[in-house]
């Protein structure tokens, strides 16, 4: 048996999807923080409905009580606290969550003798990119408190291998956006004011780059780790394989979306200078490819909008769409 923690969420939702598709038996154990299962079902779940336990990641004893009824084998962690600005509005629960978290499933799967542990962490743990493309041996240099959580609760992951010999793979990942994505970051934002009309906001002209990710590549990865023996005790990037800017986004959008507009403001303070991940390890131990570059993703990101996110929250789209 496989639990996805977060496996209502975000990126959780598509590893369940991606599982089941496989022919697995997967178990999600969320706390359902965006909405009850009628909700989620809409929007992330329309066509299959897979196993639900609810519950916490920071209550060890449910955990442990969850793993042992339900004889997991295997664990995939996306379950955290993941969009920056609400991690810096509520530094205690993003550190309990994400850090006390992670060692409670650790802990329990110890107890248990689990036979994976795959722990999704972030390129936020690097902070300001030191170098392009930046390495799994780049330093752990986070600069707000989401990615300082995340960097406590990898080191905490890896040393669970190497002291207690648990089977565990760490995926660092970026800028992942696509279908399901409830939080307002970038991509969703941009998408969301586009189709209504409002401008997008180019902070500091939009010269930041990222590497943005496709949620399916990174399920793809996660799985890929998940089913790897050599994955065991190494870190792996996981990203789209190219870094764009701000911009370059804004005016990928701006084609399938014609009438959008485009406005330049100011830079904020917390953005970290990234750029491109360096997935070459990821490529030779794992076999990862990314399938999708951005105007791709974007294009089935925005489907998604029209034909589920729209619908659901009774938004009316008011500028034509491209897709052809």
């Amino acid at each position: 048996m496989i639990l996805v923690t977060g496996g209502a969420g975000f990126i959780g939702s598509h590893v369940v999807r991606k599982l089941l598709e496989s022919g697995e038996e997967v178990i999600i154990y969320d706390n359902l923080r965006h909405g009850d299962v009628d909700f989620l079902k809409k929007m992330r779940f329309p066509d299959v409905e897979p196993t639900l336990v609810l519950g916490d990641i920071t209550d060890f004893a449910h955990v442990f009580q969850t793993l042992k009824k339900h004889e997991v084998k295997k664990i995939i962690h996306t379950a955290a606290i993941t969009f920056i600005p609400t991690a810096i509005e509520n530094p205690s629960l993003t550190f309990n969550v994400n850090t006390v978290g992670t060692f409670n499933l650790l802990e329990a799967g110890r107890i248990l003798d689990l036979e994976k542990f795959v722990y999704i962490s972030s390129a936020s743990t690097y902070g300001d990119f030191q170098y392009t493309p930046a390495d799994e041996r780049h330093p752990l240099e986070a600069k707000d408190i989401y990615g300082a959580t995340k960097a406590a609760a990898d080191r905490i992951a890896m040393s669970y291998y190497r002291t207690y010999d648990m089977p565990v793979t760490v995926i660092r990942t970026t800028a992942v956006y696509g279908p399901g994505d409830l939080e307002n970051r970038v991509v969703k934002q941009f998408i969301e004011k586009a189709l209504q009309g409002i401008p997008l906001d180019l902070q500091g002209g939009g010269e930041q780059r990222r590497d943005f990710t496709y949620v399916k590549d990174v399920a793809k990865g996660l799985v890929l780790a998940l089913n790897s023996d050599k994955a065991n005790g190494e870190a792996f990037n996981i990203s789209g394989m190219h870094d764009y800017s701000i911009k370059e986004l804004a005016m990928i959008i701006k084609k399938f979306i014609p009438e959008t507009e485009i406005e330049i403001t100011g830079a904020r303070r917390i953005d970290a200078r990234k750029g491109k991940l360096d997935t070459s390890k990821a490529k030779r131990v794992l076999g990862y490819e990314a399938e999708y570059d951005l105007e791709k993703g974007i294009k089935e990101t925005i489907k998604w909008f029209l034909d589920v996110y729209c619908p659901v929250f009774g938004i009316k789209p008011k500028r034509e769409v491209a897709l052809k």
